[in-house]
């Protein structure tokens, strides 16, 4: 999907279908800008006898084509200097003291950079903590609804030239073929978080030199010209952050406080150091409402250590942080079950009917309102069942028409049908969204907080459950420090 979309080219036909315009970077449209369909970008000259030239206009558009998809490698076909080495993977263990580097030495660029280029970078991660808008410009329309014209050639400046006139004729054609303009298409949330994965995988894709022929130089000698386009992968996480891509708003976070990305090792040395911003970037990751919960706990885990690191925070900013962090980390494993029980259901086949402990929603007293429970009982004829509602743990008795399977939200149902993973298309792990702490860790942090701010009772149970915890990872030494600390606050 992503490479589909970075070679579309946005038309009349896709304006007056209401399609929205999909944003390329500065260096993405110049490349695209040399190829066009009608023409072939073969330098062979042209033929003087139209209808010879007609007859082999497909076979050199074959040809061209070809010539372009020779450099899109698959990922397996690809082996990146950078990506033997460890620039993309984050050590985890160093990552406060790379925190506390960055507030008193930012990086500096490794690559040259215009005041364009510097204008771009910074618009883009203004962008990026700002909620995309889909409105009438989007849909390249005016505030009335009516189609905005494309720029074309004036007819006179193309009379002696057949090939063009040619290609006028067509525009003009195709223009006139939507006679009806269709309604802008509705952006749905589904929209939008699918088009968020689209900018998060060219961000990928340009971080791991899929597009060479668009990386960029300013009159570099070849073994200074940086190895992939910068500026679009951070033009597309950008573009992704600002439609709550959790992955994308994470690698952005990390790159701003100094913190290598799997996204690309020039992220954090082209990106400024902003505390305030990675903050932005971490909370609005953990606002997502179209993701699993594990990469929230990642950005949850990274805002921690920046305001432990800073140092500024009050206690009651960190006791909200990790509450949020911890019922994140507790969203995980409900998640995992309903994984679990959703494929168990796909296994058995709609036609065996419901178990028990089958989630479930049931038709209140036939009132025709559903209310989310749990299947206790089947009857030995299968055609009816008895639900348990969550919300007052009330039983009641209905038919399986009555009765319909709740299933797992769509963010759980995405990551369920997704044909191949991240790391099995690209051919590398996502070590950003790696937790930088295991939630024993943050409960006992959790519990010191509390009995500062002099809560004994809750700090007394945080401290019960991480120690038990810690006992079942292991770690007896620190599992018996917390047992200790909560004998002495229950005394």
């Amino acid at each position: 999907m992503a490479l589909f979309f970075k070679t579309f080219r946005h038309c009349d036909m896709s304006d007056g279908l209401g399609i929205p315009i999909f944003p390329l970077s500065r260096n993405e449209k110049k490349h695209q800008s040399k190829y066009t369909d009608e023409e072939s970008t073969l330098s062979e000259d042209a033929s003087a006898d139209l209808e010879e030239e007609l007859k082999c206009r497909f076979r050199a558009l074959d040809v061209n084509r070809q010539r372009r998809q020779s450099v899109l490698m698959r990922p397996i076909d690809i082996e990146s200097d950078h990506s033997i080495g460890t620039a993309k993977r984050s050590n985890i263990s160093d990552m406060s003291k790379v925190i506390r580097k960055s507030m008193k030495l930012p990086p500096t660029a490794v690559i040259h950079r215009t005041k364009s280029d510097v204008d771009e970078i910074s618009s883009s991660l203004v962008m990026g903590l700002n909620d995309t808008v889909f409105d009438h410009r989007a849909f390249h329309r005016y505030a009335s609804g009516d189609l905005k014209p494309r720029h074309v050639k004036a007819p006179e400046k193309i009379e002696d030239d057949d090939r063009r006139t040619r290609g006028m004729r067509k525009t003009v054609f195709s223009k006139s073929m939507m006679k009806v303009v269709a309604a802008p298409m509705s952006i749905t949330k589904e929209t939008k978080s699918n088009l968020g994965k689209v900018h998060y995988h060219l961000a990928l894709l340009h971080g791991m030199d899929r597009f060479p022929e668009i990386v960029h130089s300013h009159g570099e000698n070849a073994e200074d010209a940086p190895s992939h386009d910068i500026f679009s992968v951070i033009f597309h996480l950008c573009h992704a952050a600002s439609l709550y891509n959790v992955s994308a708003c994470l690698s952005l976070a990390r790159a701003r406080v100094g913190l290598d990305t799997f996204v690309s090792p020039l992220l954090k040395t082209n990106v400024p150091i902003d505390f305030e911003s990675s903050k932005e970037f971490c909370k609005r990751a953990m606002a997502s409402k179209h993701s699993i919960a594990a990469p929230k706990v990642a950005a949850g885990c990274l805002l921690y250590q920046i305001i432990e690191d800073e140092g500024t925070a009050g206690d009651v900013e960190k006791i909200q942080i990790l509450e949020e962090t911890l019922s994140l980390m507790k969203l995980i494993v409900e998640e995992d079950e309903m994984m679990k029980e959703h494929k168990e259901k796909e296994s058995r086949g709609k036609a065996a009917g419901f178990h028990v402990g089958d989630k479930a929603e049931g038709n209140y007293f036939m009132e025709g309102t559903f209310y989310p429970g749990v299947i206790v009982d089947v009857a030995e004829d299968g055609n009816s069942v008895v639900i348990q509602y969550d919300d007052d743990q009330s039983q009641e008795t209905l038919t399986n028409e009555n009765v319909r399977s709740l299933e797992p939200p769509p963010e759980i149902l995405a990551a369920l049908t997704h044909r191949l993973s991240d790391e099995e298309a690209l051919g590398t792990v996502n070590t950003d969204e790696q937790c930088l702490f295991e939630d024993y860790d943050l409960m006992a942090k959790l519990a010191e907080l509390k009995e500062k701010t002099d809560e004994r009772s809750d700090a007394t149970t945080l401290f019960q459950e991480a120690a038990e915890l810690a006992m079942n990872a292991g770690k007896m030494t620190t599992a018996n420090n917390w047992s200790m600390r909560a004998a002495s606050l229950e005394g």
